[in-house]
Formats: C-alpha cells, structure tokens, sequence
C-alpha cells in the first residue's frame, strides 16, 4: 500500500523567522533529495508496435505489464500514431508485458510464436529498457453457417471455437471465442492465434420447444431433440475434425448441420429450507462431468414454478452435474446432484437449498507467517468441476477461520494470499487427511478443517542456455515431483525465464525433484505422464528440504514434434 505521511513541528516565535525559514529550506531539500531518489529508483520501458509483415506502426495498441508479486497497481499505455509507447515510473521488479489491439494476435514480451510462453522482463531499479519492440501478426477468422436437417438457418444459435489444453495431466477445452449465428445463420469467429482448433454449435434453450412434458403431444420417452454438435456434425467430440488456421487466414465454409437426436428430460424440485418454501427463483446448471471440459451454454435455467418444480428437455446421454444456486441480502446457497443419463428421462430429483453445513477452521503455521498482501483467504470449490462458484472466507488474525453454508459434495481447498515462499503441508478435514486439497463434505454437521501452512519453501534458481551456450529467454524451468507423488498437481512448480536466461522458483516442498527446461510445448503438458517418459533422463536430480536455496544450470530441451497434439 501507498502512502504518505504528514507531520507539523511547532517552533515558539522567539526563535526568529531566520531559524524558521532555514528550516523549511532544509526540509524542501530534504524532500526534493528524497523524490530525486525515488524517481532514480523507479524504470521506464520504451519501444514500439507494429505490424509483422511490412513495419508498418500501429496505433492504439495497448502495452500492459503484469506483476505477479504486486497487483495493486495497473500499468498500462496505449502506442501514439508513430506505434511509439513509454511506461515512466515502474516500480522495479519481474513482469509480463503483453500487448494487445484489435484485428491482432495478441503477444507477450519474449515469444518467437504465439505458442510461446514468453518471457519475464527483469527491471533492476532506476533502469530504463530499450527499445522493447512487438511485431503483431493479423489474427486469424473462421466462418461459417448453423442450419438444421431441412437446410434452415439456425437463428442465434451459439457457436463456439475451443481449443486443447492441460489441466491436472489430462487433455482438456477451453473456450476460446463465442458468437452468435445472425437471421441467415452465418457466424464469425475472430481474434484467433494460429493453431488447431474445434468449433461446435447449439441452439438456444429459448429458441426451441421446450413447455411443460403434460401439455406436449408426443412420446414422454425418447424426445428428439437438438444437442450441441462439432464440426463436421458430430455429437461426439472423439469423432470432431479439428481445424487448423495460419497467421491472418480467413478459414470460410466451416459449416455445421444440426439434427435431432434422442434426447431425455431431468424432472425434479428444489426445496428451500431458508423460506421453508418451493425454491423458485433459484438457478439450475446442468454441466457435464468430464476433464474434457467444454461450456455447455444452453444448461442453465432459473426455476420459475411456486412449487419449485423444474424440468430440463433436450438432454443427451452422459454424466451430469446439476447444481442450483439461490442468494439471499448478498448470500448464495447452493448444492448438487450426480445426475447419470441413459436411455430414459430422470424422475424425482429432489435438491435442498439450505444453510449447509459450517466448517471452522485453523491455519496452523510451520514458521513465520508469511503473506502476499494484507490478508488470506481460505476457498473451496467443487471438485467434480471449476465452472462454479463457492464462497470463501478470511483468515483471523488468530488463524482461525469459518466457512458457511457449505453444500454436501466434494470440495478442492485453497489458500489465496499466501507468499511465493509458502507451500501447503498438509490439509486435515475431521479426521482425514487430504493429500491433494480435497475434502469430502456430508450432510450433517461440518468437520473441522486444518492447514498446516510451512513459510519455508525450498528455493532453486539458476540459468538455461540453449545449444549454443546463449542464454535461453522465455522458455520454460519445471520442478516435477517424483513419480510416485506426480498425482499432486501442487508439488509441481513451473517459471519461464527472463531475459538473460534465468529463473527463480520458490515454495517448493520438500522431496526429491528432476528439473527440465523446455521450449516449443504447451503449459501444463509436463502434468501428463506419458509426455513425461521420453524426457526422464534428461532431468536434473535434486534433493529438497525446507528452507533450502540451491542453484542449478540447465540446457534447454528443444521438444518439438513431443507435444500431443
């Protein structure tokens, strides 16, 4: 935090206003030496974007630097017409600086590709970079028109472009863009990096027929109905066709058919215990239960009925997460069901909103407390998916802590605040201790839940050259587990280097640990054992225990044509 402390001095009039004046003179230079300090303290980063292809300068692109360590303050500028920029008075420390502007591909300091992780800008105090230049490449566009089995357009369905990530070493998707199909049902997807990527497209809840099950003619078993669907028009992503785009492409024609397919309906109630009342106006999430996680829009509903009676038509075979969400004077309850699909609709879900259960708790630290900011803050969250929301809650000074109004489910702990040089030891809910952070919480009364925080972290930094014996900006230093703890996606620690090739990783706990440096691969993709194996001789071995400091070198691992596509 900022700030700037004032004071008076009282001086008798006896004193003369000779002694007075000399005294202010004194502090005004005093002032001027302190701000003529400060000022040799802080750095500025000048240079210029522009285009790729031709040099051309480009205007109102935004230039940001993002401090991991300090993130109370925002430092940005936008280029002047010359694709010039400057940032004055940053503090020193170690940043990414990304930059961003319509129509381009966005770029961070240190990349060679957008594939890239790019690297730390290190900035010692007082000093000045330059030229810190970017050359942006047009972004890429795919197209293509939504229509159903009788060739009509789609009105406004969603349409999606996703792409394949890691995430706790498997194979996941994340969205990418989101648009919406117009009268004719043509789309456009923009912004996009070169790469390879899905798109899948699906109606809108509100666009299709989906009343009341006793006032429908029909069969109550087997509905047809519209699910989201991939390129080329397939339900399964297994069978989707990917689509790979260059730099500034245009990839036109990618066109989806929707058809109906057998779809199910999930019939229930929500009681809310709060009002002692059906629980209308709460909200439904129906979300499927996979790591290949993609954001199914069309899932969600509020409850409308007195009753709390709800109903969701159109949903295809598979596991499901159906969550429902009620706040009350700025509360949210919520709870969950497992919901399994097959070949018949679901009858009699039954979800209770209530208080849920309180969970106390403790931090208990091994070592001094050590803190990012001003405060902790302990969070759960389902670990069946990240696409929710719990509630969090901070850290006395005591230590002690109290979550409320926690659902029943399975939970992922966190602690938000902490140093870079802490690592969580352990995590003990009742009885149970919980290697990976997660806790399963019952109905009933809640457990009580401890921390075992531990200050000192272990600490390695050094330097990676490349084949050449240069330093290796922008590539990535990974410390992984040993094998047998590698399911304990904490342990991992993961840095890019800065400019000069080093790197600094903190808060690691203590075990035995190979080290790796790569270039040309996908964050995250050393959580994947099977991309692990051919690089395991490669590693450096080193032996960790609290507090330790160790340096270690490492030459880069050029690891292309490795990544899994």
């Amino acid at each position: 935090m900022w700030c700037l402390r004032t004071g008076a001095v009282m001086t008798a009039f006896f004193f003369g206003t000779v002694l007075l004046a000399q005294g202010q003179a004194a502090a005004a230079g005093g002032m001027a030496g302190s701000a003529k300090g400060a000022k040799e303290e802080t750095c500025r980063i000048k240079g210029m974007v522009a285009k790729l292809a031709d040099g051309t300068p480009l205007k109102n692109a935004i230039v940001r630097l993002e401090n991991g360590d300090n993130r109370e303050h925002t430092i940005a500028a936008k280029t002047s017409a010359d694709g010039r920029y400057e940032l004055r008075n940053v503090p020193p420390g170690r940043y990414k600086v990304t930059v961003t502007r319509n129509g381009y591909v966005e770029m961070e300091y240190g990349q060679r590709k957008p594939s890239d992780p790019g690297a730390t800008l290190a900035l010692s105090p007082g000093e000045t970079k330059e030229p810190i230049d970017f050359r942006l490449i047009p972004a890429a566009v795919i197209a293509g028109k939504i229509f159903d089995e009788d060739g009509e357009p789609v009105w406004r369905a969603i349409v999606m472009v996703s792409r394949d990530t890691y995430r706790d070493g498997g194979r996941t998707l994340v969205s990418v863009d989101v648009s919406s199909a117009n009268d004719l049902g043509e789309y456009r997807l923009s912004g996009l990096a070169p790469g390879r990527y899905f798109v899948s497209a699906q109606q809108r809840e509100w666009t299709t027929v989906t009343g009341d099950s006793e006032f429908t003619v029909g069969d109550k078993q087997g509905d047809k109905g519209y699910i989201k669907t991939y390129y080329p028009g397939t339900q399964d992503l297994a069978k989707a066709s990917l689509i790979t785009v260059k730099e500034g492409e245009e990839v036109p024609g990618v066109d989806i058919q929707l058809k109906q397919v057998s779809v199910y309906r999930i019939r229930g109630r929500v009681l809310n215990l709060i009002t002692h009342k059906g629980g209308s106006n709460a909200y439904l999430q129906l979300i499927a239960r996979s790591k290949r996680l993609d954001w199914d829009f069309g899932g969600g509903q509020q409850v409308l009925k007195s009753d709390g009676s709800f109903e969701f038509p159109n949903v295809a075979p598979g596991s499901y997460l159906l969550l429902a969400y009620w706040e009350d004077q700025g509360k949210i309850y919520s709870t969950q069901e497992k919901i399994d699909i097959g070949e018949s609709d679901i009858e009699g879900v039954t979800l209770v909103l209530g208080s849920g259960v309180t969970i106390p708790g403790y931090i208990r630290w091994e070592g001094k407390p050590s803190l990012e900011r001003d405060e902790l803050r302990v969070s759960v969250q389902s670990a069946d998916t990240p696409l929710t929301w719990e509630g969090s809650a901070r850290v006395e000074a005591n230590q002690q802590f109290t979550l409320k109004d926690v659902g029943d489910g399975e939970y992922k702990v966190s602690v938000g605040g902490l140093s870079k040089d802490c690592y969580i030891k352990d995590t003990v809910y009742g009885e149970t201790h919980s290697v990976d952070g997660v806790i399963a919480v019952g109905k009933g009364g809640g457990e009580h839940l401890e921390i075992t925080i531990s200050s000192h972290g272990a600490r390695v930094g050094g330097t990676v050259v490349d084949k050449d014996g240069l330093p290796a900006t922008g590539v990535w230093v990974v410390a992984v587990p040993e094998e047998a703890k590698r399911t304990n996606f904490q342990l991992f620690k993961a840095q890019t280097t800065d400019q000069y090739g080093k790197f600094d990783l903190h808060g690691l706990a203590p075990g035995t640990y190979k080290l790796f440096s790569w270039a040309g691969i996908e964050n995250n993709v050393w959580e994947d054992g099977d991309f692990l194996k051919p690089f395991e001789e490669k590693g450096e071995l080193t032996e960790l225990t609290d507090g330790d400091v160790k340096t270690a070198n490492l030459k880069v691992i050029e690891a292309k044509g490795q990544q899994a596509e």
